[in-house]
């Protein structure tokens, strides 16, 4: 059984508009509503895809954005709660977080080093 999108609200989903952006990726937006036909979505990337620059006082206003079914290639949403254990895997961290671990970016000439994953946090004992 489909899972229900009104348990989703105000939440984030993970929906990919071709449409709007060509590359087709998903790209995380509130959902604000959801009607037979489409969905009520809200982020800054689909307000500045939608706005000119003489609409960007309606921009602070939060506008959400009706997006039919048939804009929309997929919709993500997260199915279970990611186990304690599953945080701190390499998968689960930013691409950010990986890239910041490496001191510098190798001089010419020099060979490029791998950065290392980050430690897990230390758990206290007796939890």
């Amino acid at each position: 059984m489909p899972p229900n999108l009104a348990r989703y609200l105000n939440k984030i989903l993970f929906v990919s508009i071709p449409a709007l952006f060509d590359d087709g990726t998903a790209r995380p937006y509130t959902l604000i509503g959801a009607e037979m036909n489409g969905l009520w979505l809200q982020s800054e990337a689909l307000t500045d895809r939608l706005l000119r620059e003489d609409g960007r006082d309606l921009a602070r206003m939060n506008p959400a954005v009706f997006v039919p079914f048939a804009q929309i290639a997929g919709v993500l949403v997260a199915t279970s709660v990611p186990s304690p254990a599953d945080e701190c895997t390499p998968r689960t961290l930013p691409a950010t977080a990986t890239a910041a671990t490496s001191a510098r970016p190798p001089s010419k000439g020099e060979p490029a080093k791998l950065a290392s994953p980050p430690k897990p946090p230390k758990r206290k004992r007796g939890h």
